[in-house]
């Protein structure tokens, strides 16, 4: 495993059903992805081991590679959680680079989309996804 971070326990209560992963972008996954190696970004993986669900926070840059990941880790992708709508953390067009994100996860999976409500219209329009995902 790379330098990521793997959490297998919650805190001291013992529960290892806990399953967490920080990947950064550029370095633990997308690494032959010049914008991904120059943005510091991070993809949370959170989930339960015992059901084997998990969902992606900030699912930007490789979308292809997280979804391996996680099914190496005998992981199901249930979600994605958006905290804000920049191309960075979604995927889209930014400064003339096209970064891979929600748009591909949803042709690999078709999962919810969690967002504020605030940012779903962003969202909907920056990576050009239907109302239908998006969960506020």
């Amino acid at each position: 495993m790379s330098d990521s971070t793997d959490q297998t326990s919650a805190g001291s209560t013992g529960n290892d059903r806990l399953y967490f992963r920080q990947l950064l972008a550029g370095r633990d996954f997308a690494t032959a992805d010049p914008v991904a190696r120059q943005m510091v970004n991070f993809t949370y993986a959170i989930g339960d081991r015992q059901t084997g669900e998990v969902v992606l926070v900030d699912p930007a840059y490789s979308v292809n590679e997280l979804v391996d990941l996680m099914e190496a880790d005998n992981m199901s992708i249930t979600g994605a959680l958006v905290t804000h709508y920049h191309p960075d953390h979604c995927g889209g067009s930014m400064m003339g680079h096209t970064i891979e994100g929600v748009s591909e996860l949803l042709e690999r999976t078709s999962v919810p989309v969690h967002i504020q409500a605030d940012e779903a219209e962003w969202l909907a329009h920056v990576v050009d996804i239907d109302d239908a995902h998006l969960r506020t």
